[in-house]
């Protein structure tokens, strides 16, 4: 299977494309790079997760974490792009990387959040991602839902594991 056309990057694409929900974006790339690559900080994947998140930041208002992330997510994915990297195949990678610059450009320069979306090259992809809409898979979210999604989820099983990780150091 081509590595981009795994479930979880099609929600990956969906999320960011259709309802720019950066977040969700997030979880599913980690769930799938701790599937196929964990711990390997230096995987493309992780450059697509940078991307994202810094886009939420800037969304939020986060311009130092935006600021920060953006040139490490740029950086991971030209790597891939140089390497001829599979996550690089189904989408315009090089467009994807403009974009990012000028979002970071526009960032630097005071501009106001501007989303865009990832062009999709591979039609089994763009297949996969409309079908996902079709079927309500992407929900349709909007103001604090969708800017400060990360204090609006239940955080309980989050707390808890860190809990365990501070219980098990000492």
């Amino acid at each position: 299977m081509d590595p981009l056309r795994h479930p979880l990057f099609i929600k990956f694409i969906a999320y960011f494309n259709e309802n720019q929900d950066y977040f969700e974006c997030h979880e599913v790339l980690e769930d799938y790079w701790n599937l196929i690559a964990p711990k390997d900080r230096t995987h493309p994947l992780v450059g697509y997760i940078q991307s994202a998140v810094a886009l939420y930041h800037w969304r939020r208002g986060n311009f130092r974490g935006a600021a920060k992330l953006f040139p490490k997510g740029e950086r991971l994915l030209r790597a891939a792009l140089e390497d001829g990297s599979p996550f690089t195949d189904g989408v315009d990678l090089p467009g994807f990387l403009r974009d990012i610059r000028a979002a970071e450009d526009a960032l630097h320069g005071g501009m106001p959040f501007a989303p865009f979306s990832i062009r999709v090259t591979d039609s089994a992809i763009r297949d996969s991602v409309s079908e996902l809409v079709r079927i309500g898979a992407v929900p349709d979210l909007s103001g604090a839902r969708l800017i400060h999604k990360h204090m609006l989820r239940d955080r309980g099983h989050i707390l808890s594991e860190h809990e365990k990780r501070r219980s098990s150091r000492h």
